[in-house]
């Protein structure tokens, strides 16, 4: 469970420590009404907060992801996963099937 809560302080802190980045960096573009790509500084502010928001959730993936091996050996083979549980209920089913045929005979 120590893993857990590590993991979500490491999360926690991460997030807060690039949104805190990004939003300085916010406060000197605005204050220089610095551009970016010939964009006005408004829309600049707009794109770089939109860059920190990706920024922190893909730092957040990358955290997750190397700190739990089966999640994201999970994550990468869901569709097979899901072909797997479609098999098996169609398994199921026929199983049931064939169990209402031998109680009704």
């Amino acid at each position: 469970m120590n893993k857990v809560y590590i993991l979500v302080a490491v999360i926690l802190t991460t997030g807060g420590v690039i949104g805190s980045v990004g939003d300085r960096l916010e406060k000197k573009v605005r204050k220089q009404r610095l551009s970016l790509f010939y964009l006005r500084p408004k829309h600049t502010i707009l794109l770089i907060a939109f860059f920190t928001g990706v920024l922190i959730s893909a730092s957040t993936l990358a955290i997750v992801f190397a700190a739990d091996a089966e999640l994201r050996d999970t994550m990468f083979q869901i569709d097979a996963l899901q072909r797997d549980i479609i098999d098996k209920q169609a398994q199921l089913n026929g199983l049931i099937k064939q169990i209402e045929q031998i109680q009704n005979s």
